[in-house]
């Protein structure tokens, strides 16, 4: 059992021990000397009784605490232990009365003498009991609640895996097709500077398999890595021009977000045309929000998407960061022709969550 659990037991039931002590000490020090007997034997001897019912029961509360019973087979558990404590101290506390405090009940033939002795040890136990069953109802409860938020945090990462692995294959049949192409045209020199870009892009996918926020620079040379490949790929059909803030930003990222977006403008604004494309790169942040833009030169994101279905990895990748962080971020798509554009934005007080 946890430490804050425990320590909330024992406050509780030092609390109610000691409270039941101080009102039992005002009782007998109005009630007693009404009766014209000394009030210190009193005193004592429910300090006694009350010293071992703290001791007992806050036993067998750690210990009962510590077992992850539901409520009723706890309720049965503790009564096959208060019962037994009961009677002991009923017998203890009438042993004491009579033989240091009192012997005014020696002649006392009612059934209520001994009615009076049963209850007022009962009592107190029983209003422990229903304290103790208070705060297991808690535990279980506080349990419960954890049990499913790991449920959903594991369903949660389970999924993100599964949209990350989905994004990383369409990358890799497009790379070994290039390779294979220069391969064949026999450039050598260009196939060598494609695979070290590849070494650097696959380092940095096996290197963030847990979907771990990173330093957004090393997202950032994951993606001119992949660009680079395409311009391998491509030759002078692409050109890129990149707007970086001029000092890198310290802010954590999700790895492998951005690639998604670059994937798909490579694909509908450069794969499909045969005339020059530029490529825009933009990185801008304020104190509010973290902004990356990747899109066709001209194009604009006000046309929306045509096609009744986006791509899958685009779906994916609204998925991936609904998941990740709700309504903080927002994603704008737009393809009109070829003119590809994307623009992520994200709170900075979400990346600011994230800082190690």
């Amino acid at each position: 059992m946890h430490s804050r659990p425990l320590y909330r037991f024992w406050y509780w039931h030092l609390l109610y021990w000691l409270s039941y002590l101080l009102v039992k000490f005002i009782h007998l020090a109005v009630l007693v000397p009404l009766q014209n007997e000394a009030t210190w034997p009193y005193l004592w001897i429910y300090s006694l009784i009350t010293l071992i019912n703290l001791g007992l029961t806050g036993l067998l509360g750690q210990q009962e605490l510590q077992q992850q019973r539901a409520l009723w087979p706890q309720l049965r558990r503790l009564l096959c232990y208060l019962v037994p404590l009961w009677l002991a101290m009923v017998l203890l506390r009438q042993y004491l009365i009579m033989h240091y405090a009192s012997d005014m009940v020696l002649g006392v033939t009612s059934p209520l003498k001994y009615l009076l002795a049963f209850s007022l040890v009962l009592l107190p136990l029983a209003g422990w009991l229903a304290v103790f069953m208070l705060i297991k109802t808690n535990q279980l409860h506080y349990a419960s609640v954890q049990q499913q938020q790991q449920l959903a945090q594991q369903a949660r990462q389970a999924r993100l895996k599964v949209l990350r692995y989905q994004l990383n294959p369409h990358f890799m049949f497009n790379t070994l097709n290039a390779l294979n192409a220069l391969i064949v045209q026999r450039n050598g020199a260009a196939a060598e500077q494609l695979i070290q870009h590849l070494s650097v892009y696959l380092r940095h996918t096996l290197k963030n398999q847990q979907d771990e926020f990173i330093p957004l620079q090393q997202e950032l040379d994951a993606l001119q890595a992949y660009l680079a490949i395409q311009q391998i790929r491509f030759g002078e059909r692409l050109t890129l021009q990149w707007q970086l803030p001029k000092a890198p930003l310290q802010l954590q990222f999700p790895p492998l977000l951005l690639q998604p977006l670059a994937e798909n403008a490579i694909h509908y604004a450069v794969a499909e045309v045969a005339t020059p494309v530029c490529l825009q790169i933009t990185i801008e942040a304020d104190a509010k929000q973290l902004l990356v833009k990747l899109a066709k030169q001209g194009a604009v994101g006000d046309a929306g998407w045509p096609e009744p279905q986006q791509p899958a990895n685009l779906i994916n990748l609204a998925e991936r960061l609904q998941l990740l962080f709700a309504n903080q971020a927002s994603l704008t798509l737009s393809l009109n022709g070829n003119d590809f554009f994307s623009q992520l934005t994200i709170a900075m007080e979400a990346l600011d969550a994230q800082q190690p």
